[in-house]
């Protein structure tokens, strides 16, 4: 049977004679995929053995025992596993039994084992001919004929001379449902079975008729499936999704008999798809999930995915549907740099390096303020991202410490782990007298005039009077825009000072403005 070997696990150890009293004791066997027997060879220097499963749940390792008496013992000698495809091979080479054995049948079992020597499913027992007495069948052969869409089986026997006829009997299933498919005279070697479909395995048994209607002696069981030269339909995708630092991807087979698929990718540089997969096989309802979080794969970058169904004839489909994924970014970005804060026009005006320009994962910049006694808030409009490297706070009051907190922000909203740190103490706002004040009397009063006072943050200005010799009154608080006044609460022929100041909206009041005076 020609094979592709994706994976051969090799392990030969050199085992000695026992008892497996221990084994026999009656538990539940461990759960892997169980074991039948495929075919055996005698020599004058040892018998060879082997046994295969299917599955994917083959077992790590096994023993080979063989009966002496009534009480089965385990067989010296050398073992080996590998692996084809989905099939696990169990060989064995009992090195020991020709040099002690009188027995002209042997018979032969094996036990799988797990990594601990736990014993889970035995095969069935098979009777082995320890010397060339009379006939068996010494080798058996099925491979797939990709010219006539053909299952080839071939064989041979140790003494067709004693050999009636041959019967060929065929299955779908490895260990049951045997049916006779052909009889043929016991000279025959080959055989070809056309009746097949394409891409199904077939499992075979040959019986050996003795002339002598002696028991009738059966071959191990040999398999095979037809080859398909017409490619498979491709997969087609159900579902992606974006995972940190990978992908996922689940596709559907439409060829219940697809041997399954591979995954292909490009490199996110050029458009080429190269394989990323090994074979993924389906599950019952044809559906095969293939994850990758190897951190092969970088954030930044958009992949090209596509998948192709293999025959079991080993024949690729078309790509599947092409698939854009970018995965999301598994660490966070670094930090902002050369972070910048200082006072103008009080205003406090920052400044930082623009990453973005340099990394395409940057989407931009998240800053936060902490004023004296309150927590960090975010001071751009609605939490936005700031796509410019600069930011202006006009929201700024005179003698207040301020502490700015910079965030660089990626294209999957994570925020670096660590912040650009700025601090700045805003200058004192001190108010300004009025200047330029007159007093002149008049038929009402007293009247003053001053020049316009104009700062930041004016809210009053104050106006004072008082006699000489006693402590100046303040009279009354107008709008910080005024520019005169008249005091009518004066008498006639007394002399009065005055002077002004002005009151900031933070309550601070400037110092008084030149004095004027004036009789009424």
């Amino acid at each position: 049977m020609k094979i592709n070997i994706f994976r051969i696990n090799l392990v030969c150890i050199l085992i000695t004679l026992q008892s497996v009293n221990a084994w026999s004791q009656s538990r539940k066997p461990v759960d892997f995929d169980r074991p039948v027997f495929l075919t055996s060879e005698t020599s004058a220097q040892l018998i060879y053995l082997k046994w295969f499963s299917k599955g994917t749940k083959p077992a790590p390792d096994f023993m080979a025992l063989r009966y002496e008496g009534k009480n089965p013992v385990e067989a010296g000698g050398v073992k080996m596993i590998y692996q084809t495809a989905d099939s696990t091979f169990y060989a064995f080479y009992d090195t020991t039994v020709l040099k002690t054995s009188r027995e002209k049948e042997l018979q032969y079992f094996m036990v799988q084992l797990d990594t601990n020597r736990l014993a889970g499913y035995s095969s069935p027992i098979s009777v082995i001919p320890s010397v060339p007495s009379r006939f068996w069948f010494t080798s058996t052969k099925a491979e797939k004929d990709d010219k006539l869409l053909s299952i080839n089986l071939e064989w041979a026997l140790s003494n067709k001379q004693t050999v009636q006829r041959i019967e060929v009997e065929r299955s779908e299933h490895p260990d049951k449902g045997f049916l006779l498919l052909a009889t043929l005279p016991a000279d025959k070697t080959r055989f070809s079975d056309l009746e097949i479909k394409p891409d199904k395995v077939y499992y075979y048994r040959l019986l050996a008729i003795p002339t002598d209607q002696s028991q009738t002696v059966a071959s191990n069981v040999i398999f095979s499936a037809a080859y398909n030269p017409q490619p498979p339909a491709p997969p087609w995708l159900v579902k992606s999704k974006r995972l940190r630092g990978g992908v996922s991807l689940q596709y559907k087979l439409s060829d219940a008999e697809a041997a399954g698929i591979r995954i292909y990718r490009n490199d996110g540089i050029t458009p080429e798809l190269r394989v990323v997969s090994d074979l993924i096989k389906p599950n019952d309802s044809l559906l095969i999930t293939w994850v990758d979080t190897t951190g092969l794969l970088s954030g930044g970058i958009t992949y090209i995915f596509a998948a192709k169904t293999e025959s079991s004839s080993f024949v690729e489909s078309a790509f599947s549907d092409l698939t854009y994924l970018r995965p999301i970014i598994n660490y966070p970005p670094e930090a902002p740099t050369n972070f910048t804060a200082y006072e103008e026009d009080r205003k406090v005006l920052m400044h930082w390096e623009n990453h973005e320009s340099q990394n395409n994962i940057i989407a931009g910049y998240l800053l936060q303020r902490q004023s004296e006694g309150a927590e960090f808030k975010s001071i751009h409009p609605e939490n936005s991202v700031l796509r410019l490297n600069s930011f202006t706070d006009n929201a700024v009051e005179p003698g207040k410490l301020y502490i700015y907190r910079l965030f660089t922000l990626d294209i999957d909203n994570n925020l670096s782990a660590e912040a650009a740190i700025a601090t700045i103490h805003t200058e004192t706002s001190l108010p300004i007298p009025p200047f330029a004040l007159q007093a002149v009397s008049i038929e009402a009063g007293i009247q003053l005039e001053w020049g316009q006072v104009s700062y930041d943050g004016l809210s009053s200005i104050n106006i004072y009077r008082y006699e000489r010799g006693k402590a100046p009154v303040k009279l009354t608080s107008i709008p910080g825009e005024s520019t005169e006044y008249t005091d009518a609460d004066t008498q006639a022929g007394m002399l009065y000072f005055y002077y002004l100041t002005t009151t900031h909206e933070n309550g601070m009041e400037s110092g008084a403005s030149e004095e004027t005076s004036s009789i009424r």
